[in-house]
């Protein structure tokens, strides 16, 4: 009878193989469903966009107190301090500046993710950045005044 020695390398790679597919597995399940939170933060940052570009504080506050902590895991804590100014914003004006120091840091960012759909520009007269999702630019700046006004910004690589 033949004495036959299993191929010990074959076994470890084996092993390996299947230890990673289970760890693979194991991650997706793990996040399944759970958003970037860049893409997540994006959510908040278009919907306080949308308000300031109609000419109200509506869900400012809501969308910048959860927009807060998002931004200070996904840029900092400069990032994290404009936004909780922001949330405490009484006036448009005040939202507005607010919403572009925000934008400084954010703009990159969001542009780097390749959000689909979404456009960046940059505001002649405040020379503030901003991205927003679809093709019809509203500037949130200067509000229904001056919906038109802004200069497309080039894409940002990874």
């Amino acid at each position: 009878m033949d004495n036959v020695q299993p191929d010990r390398g074959k076994a470890v790679r084996t092993v390996i193989g299947t230890a990673t597919i289970v760890i693979t597995l194991g991650w997706i399940a793990a996040t399944a469903g759970q958003e970037r939170p860049a893409l997540e933060a994006f959510s908040h940052y278009e919907q306080i966009r949308v308000a300031l570009s109609a000419e109200t504080l509506a869900e400012t506050a809501k969308h910048a107190k959860a927009l807060a902590p998002l931004v200070g895991a996904v840029v900092g804590n400069a990032a994290k301090k404009a936004a909780d100014q922001l949330a405490a914003a009484k006036t448009l004006e005040d939202a507005r500046a607010y919403f572009g120091d925000l934008s400084v840091l954010l703009v990159p960012k969001f542009q780097a993710e390749g959000i689909p759909g979404a456009h960046a520009y940059m505001c002649p007269m405040k020379q503030k950045p901003w991205i927003q999702r679809g093709d019809t630019m509203s500037n949130p700046y200067f509000g229904k005044a001056m919906a038109n006004c802004g200069s497309p910004l080039a894409p940002q690589a990874k």
